[in-house]
């Protein structure tokens, strides 16, 4: 009886033994999940699935361009009247207001919060990298623009000498005043009036009882600078003025680390804001193009004009964005430039479609947001 007891307790170690000795000749693939929770988990997508799963939005968004582009063409032939024409672009408008929206407190958090984690010698250094940026790249465009308008040559040469007539008495600006500009408009008088207007150089009429007599006489008349408001957000100054805040708000240390977090704060919910609306893109995207193309009379006959200037602004766009942009991001990165360009193809699209640069900021700062 004894050994009877003895033999059925040494049983169950003799099996441990025998299981220990077999998991340690298995491999580790070949021992199979160990949890419930491993054998639950979701299989990671491979191939065409992977790519699909990645850039949702970008084929929901190629989607809308396509389906735009059907309806507006497929709802021709109805001759549909201007009622039913703002139906169909209502959706995009409310896309694009929405957008909108939330350029202003995107720009001012991000920018806010970005800078007071740097230091101000550091945030120095990115603000006048990007000003020489900003200026090299578009003097760079104004010659692109001029070098490949006389190549192409647009347009009707003849007509210029008819209108010579029509803008005698007129002063265009000039490079000094455009110069002036900037400034004024980089160090605005009034933050809140930098939120939704610039200033600009105007040329008016002398108020004054030489200048009437002068126009009496059929003379040309004396024309003064006088510096008047446009509507339009004042985005160098709201930049400049945010760099600066966030900078002296870094160095403040612990006191200021209640205003960082509240900025940082808001740019983490107008991002979940910007993410959600994206959602409705393709919905917005198809809208848009759609009113754009039931709005035109004759699409043949505008494309027939057009043909030559959609031309060289479509040489223009591409020999900058594919050439000289990618050239650049290599020579200061060593990286493959197109690798990151793929993931702006979203925004790249939208931007096509909507033609509105501010509106698209805020689907750049989201792909900067995900890719970097």
């Amino acid at each position: 009886m004894f050994i009877n007891s003895v033999s059925d307790t040494t049983k169950p170690q003799h099996s441990n033994l025998c299981q220990e000795y077999l998991f340690a000749k298995m491999g580790p693939g070949d021992r199979g999940p160990k949890t419930t929770e491993e054998r639950c988990a979701p299989v990671e997508p491979t191939g065409w699935k992977k790519c699909l799963a990645d850039n949702t939005m970008l084929v929901v968004t190629l989607v809308g361009v396509l389906s735009g582009i059907g309806i507006g063409f497929g709802l021709r032939p109805y001759q549909l009247g201007p009622d039913t024409l703002m139906i169909i672009s209502y959706p995009g408008e409310l896309f694009m207001r929405l957008l909108k929206l939330m350029i202003l407190p995107l720009i001012i958090a991000s920018l806010i919060a970005g800078s007071a984690s740097l230091n101000a010698k550091m945030s120095g250094k990115i603000a006048v990298r990007t000003l020489l940026c900003f200026i090299l790249t578009s003097m760079f465009n104004a010659f692109l623009g001029i070098l490949l308008s006389v190549l192409i040559h647009p347009g009707q040469p003849e007509l210029k000498d008819e209108s010579v007539g029509n803008i005698e008495g007129k002063r265009d600006h000039n490079i000094l005043d455009s110069l002036l500009d900037i400034g004024r408009n980089i160090f605005p008088d009034n933050i809140v009036q930098a939120a939704f207007q610039q200033a600009h150089t105007v040329y008016v009429e002398k108020s004054n009882i030489f200048a009437k007599n002068a126009t009496d006489n059929d003379t040309v008349p004396d024309l003064v600078r006088v510096v008047s408001y446009r509507s339009g957000t004042n985005t160098l100054g709201l930049v400049f003025f945010c760099l600066v805040f966030g900078s002296l708000l870094g160095t403040l240390g612990s006191k200021g680390q209640v205003v960082i977090d509240f900025f940082q704060a808001i740019f983490e919910v107008i991002m979940k804001m910007v993410t959600g609306v994206m959602w409705f893109t393709p919905v917005g995207v198809s809208s848009i193009i759609a009113g754009k193309i039931l709005g035109v009379d004759d699409v043949a006959q505008v494309m027939s004009q057009l043909v030559w200037f959609i031309a060289t602004v479509t040489a223009g766009v591409f020999l900058y964005q594919l050439v000289v942009l990618q050239l650049v991001y290599f020579l200061f990165l060593r990286r493959n430039p197109y690798k990151f360009y793929w993931g702006l193809s979203h925004a790249m699209l939208t931007a096509s479609a909507t033609a509105s640069t501010l509106v698209i900021l805020t689907k750049c700062i989201l792909v900067l947001e995900i890719f970097l």
